[in-house]
């Protein structure tokens, strides 16, 4: 998706169940401005094979507005086409190896039934997306770094996450939240963020109900590899649902340099009942 093809309809939050003309953007914000300090080829376009940038402290800047790369997400994927005209399939999680997600025998039944029935997932129902499956859908989402904070900020929905990086710990007692409580801190030129805390109503993944439960622990590695390349691995564990610490396949993102946001409301779930017909 270039940014000029961004008027059509917000991206799906499901491959089964597309949200409709509620969610439709007729006009954007700020879509053609220029993204300042980058480097620039001698016509004009940003070089996104430039060298990763930095911020003050020089560890690397993964400030911009991203995107997923579904193709390099997916190696078996030939092209980012989804089920409908002018919009891109949504990126599938999948172990590093390629195994079989390592339910428990309850977990892997249940999951089973959710597929069978075709459970449509939560942000069909205009609710949240979690870790991991906010980074999958087709929508953009923004890095800015600020002192003892990073935000991502996620165009679909206007929602947001706080990754305290001053040093704090994880309180004793934590509400359950649909994004957890997240802590970050660097590794080299990796950006290691830890989430717990989270609430047991997510899905993992966005085509299929691969659900967690309150005891989930999330450890995403984030590393830029030059201006127009961002790369996620996720490392999840959670005893009540799986059976062992697992890694999610190496999960690509390409910059989308000269644009920004455009507003993205979901109106109460109307949208997937229109969609089913009611």
């Amino acid at each position: 998706m270039s940014p000029s093809s961004r008027f059509w309809s917000a991206p799906a939050a499901l491959v089964a169940c597309l949200l409709t003309t509620h969610s439709v953007q007729t006009r954007a914000q700020w879509l053609n401005y220029p993204t300042p300090a980058v480097p620039r080829l001698p016509d004009g376009k940003v070089n996104l094979n430039a060298p990763t940038p930095r911020q003050s402290s020089h560890k690397p800047d993964l400030s911009g507005v991203w995107y997923p790369n579904i193709v390099a997400s997916d190696p078996s994927r030939k092209n980012a086409d989804g089920p409908t005209l002018g919009e891109d399939a949504v990126v599938r999680l999948r172990t590093a190896d390629g195994s079989p997600i390592p339910f428990l025998p309850a977990a892997q039944q249940m999951f089973e039934e959710r597929r069978r029935i075709g459970e449509a997932g939560p942000a069909s129902q205009c609710l949240p997306h979690t870790v991991v499956d906010s980074m999958l859908v087709p929508s953009p989402f923004k890095f800015l770094h600020t002192a003892g904070v990073t935000i991502i900020l996620f165009e679909e929905y206007n929602q947001f996450r706080q990754i305290f990086t001053d040093g704090r710990t994880f309180p004793p007692t934590m509400q359950p939240a649909w994004f957890g409580y997240s802590i970050g801190r660097w590794e080299g030129d990796t950006f290691v963020v830890e989430s717990r805390g989270f609430n047991d109503r997510g899905w993992l993944d966005v085509a299929s109900p691969i659900h967690h439960g309150e005891h989930e622990h999330v450890i995403e590695r984030f590393r830029r590899l030059n201006v127009g390349t961002l790369q996620l691995q996720v490392s999840v564990d959670d005893p009540t649902v799986f059976s062992r610490t697992w890694e999610s396949q190496i999960l690509s993102f390409r910059l989308l340099p000269d644009t920004d946001f455009i507003e993205n409301i979901c109106e109460n779930e109307k949208d997937a009942r229109h969609s089913a017909g009611k």
